[in-house]
């Protein structure tokens, strides 16, 4: 409970930075870093940051298709006439990489501020930002310049910032009868078998809520609640058979599957999403697929049974009505910690995911929050360096080169001695072949000399 409640106390909406690069005119106007939000829709790319020059759109709400960028990657665009998805889509198709709206007003940028999907986010793949329309107005104004000198144009930096750790933290938001949940699970589970050695902790969140006071017990119906309406979830269908004590009762099991066997929990998510599809049978369907991948039922139902403990003599006990639930206590305590999320949703070392949502999304950001991403997160990191792989690389790498510099050295030396030795034996004969020679000639001049005499 304790590693729990470290996980969501902190939780932190690092938004990021926008920082302007040039004209220096500009950066000294608006100063070194612009306050920033993330929309909820698109790709934010987490732990990298984006560089280029900055267009106005035309028309200026972008609410229509924009002729095609030209030399730009970033775009300006105003606030209203259309949704926020509208107008960045326009901005994609114009071939720009990232668009930057601005407010109406100059209200600061709360961590609760959403840029809201409109039901078609998904067909956006480019970030977008929200900035204030004073800072907005400023850019717009430097932007629209017109001249030929590249130093003149609004180049600007954004940063995806991460909350970078030894330990990676996942807290993941989901709804038992939301099927973009077990979307998500699904994108995400072969993601998981590849961070299965790595340093990383979940933590599963439901939707639930508690209205065991005096003062919000009549907006509960008893059916939708267990323990004295310590624990409810909305009525999954309305005035169908179908209650939220069976979303409740759901939650617990999947919380006792991922405790005890993680590695089948998203299978058992998977076969879940597809053939439970009505709340009042969520019991019996779920015991059948427990069965079918072969977990252990009895610890499944031990692990829930264990979860009830008497509110007096505090002790385990099978009369729900005087107790308390230890697995839906900390979910209680998750969601009075971390406060309200969109369903479904992800927190990585306390920041919470913007964009759409996708495991391959998730992925990417736990990748980035490693102080020293492993291996698998290659393909994710922007400038991905191991140290550890590069320096036995650089180990090697220095011993062969080291090798192959004695052996050319014994090589040479070899040779040169050959040579010396050569021309050393080549002189010696030149020299005694002069000496014999001169000899010769002395002793023959000598004769010479004394027959002359007689």
């Amino acid at each position: 409970m304790q590693i729990i409640f470290l996980i969501v106390c902190i939780v932190a909406f690092v938004q990021g930075k926008l920082k302007v690069i040039r004209p220096a005119e500009l950066v000294d106007r608006l100063g070194s870093k612009i306050d920033m939000a993330l929309a909820n829709f698109g790709e934010i790319p987490f732990g990298h940051r984006l560089v280029g020059y900055v267009d106005m759109a035309s028309p200026t709400d972008a609410c229509s298709p924009l002729e095609p960028a030209q030399g730009s990657q970033f775009l300006l665009i105003e606030r209203g006439e259309c949704t926020f998805v509208t107008k960045v889509r326009n901005a994609q198709n114009a071939g720009y990489s990232l668009a930057i709206i601005g407010n109406n007003n100059d209200d600061p940028l709360t961590s609760d501020f959403v840029m809201a999907d409109d039901g078609h986010g998904h067909s956006v793949s480019i970030p977008s930002i929200f900035i204030t329309s004073r800072d907005f107005q400023i850019l717009k104004q430097y932007s629209t310049r017109i001249g030929d000198n590249l130093d003149d144009k609004v180049f600007i930096l954004v940063k995806f910032d991460v909350q970078k750790k030894e330990r990676i933290d996942v807290l993941l938001n989901l709804k038992v009868n939301d099927r973009d949940s077990y979307r998500v699970i699904d994108e995400f589970s072969d993601y998981y078998n590849l961070l299965q050695k790595e340093n990383v902790n979940y933590t599963l969140v439901y939707e639930i809520f508690s209205t065991n006071t005096t003062e919000t017990e009549h907006f509960t119906d008893p059916d939708n609640c267990i323990c004295s309406r310590r624990y409810c979830a909305e009525d999954p269908d309305g005035a169908g058979i179908a209650t939220g004590k069976n979303i409740i009762q759901e939650i617990i099991r999947q919380t006792c599957i991922f405790k005890l066997y993680a590695d089948q929990f998203f299978q058992y998510m998977d076969k879940f999403n597809f053939q439970c599809s009505k709340p009042q049978a969520y019991s019996t369907c779920g015991s059948k697929i427990i069965t079918n991948l072969q977990i252990s039922a009895d610890e499944i139902n031990k692990c829930r049974d264990d979860s009830f403990i008497d509110v007096v003599s505090n002790e385990v006990t099978k009369n729900e009505t005087n107790a308390f639930n230890t697995i839906l206590e900390h979910q209680l305590l998750l969601k009075q910690q971390a406060g309200w999320f969109m369903i479904p949703s992800a927190i990585v070392n306390s920041v919470v995911y913007k964009g759409r949502l996708t495991g391959k999304g998730i992925f990417g950001e736990i990748c980035n929050s490693f102080n020293t991403p492993p291996s698998i997160c290659k393909d994710e990191v922007e400038n991905y360096y191991n140290q550890g792989n590069d320096y036995q690389y650089l180990i090697w790498l220095i011993l062969i080169i080291s090798i192959l510099i004695a052996i050319f050295v014994i090589i040479l030396y070899c040779l040169f001695k050959k040579f010396v030795k050569r021309d050393s034996v080549e002189v010696t004969q030149v020299q005694v072949n002069e000496m014999v020679s001169q000899y010769i000639k002395f002793y023959e001049g000598k004769d010479q000399q004394k027959q002359n005499s007689f």
